[in-house]
């Protein structure tokens, strides 16, 4: 039985480091899209920076974020 706690101690850790490790790819996203939005509508560089699609990759981490949230509100599923 400890052992087994243990185990989702150490699985909650991990997760826990997962999402800090997210949220921080989220907010660098986040801010290279400010970034692209400093330059005029057709300058190269924003130009560049929108091509990188960074509207989708944002929303896949933003799932991340969300998915991990609830695996460690609700470890169970519940």
């Amino acid at each position: 039985m400890e052992r087994a706690r243990q185990e989702a101690i150490a699985r909650q850790e991990v997760m826990v480091e997962d999402l800090r490790k997210a949220e921080l790819v989220r907010d660098r996203l986040e801010s290279l899209d400010q970034s692209a939005k400093a330059y005029p509508e057709g300058h190269d560089i924003r130009v560049l920076i929108e091509g990188l699609r960074i509207d989708q990759t944002l929303r896949a981490v933003e799932e991340e974020i969300r998915t991990l949230r609830e695996a460690l509100l609700y470890p169970r599923g519940t």
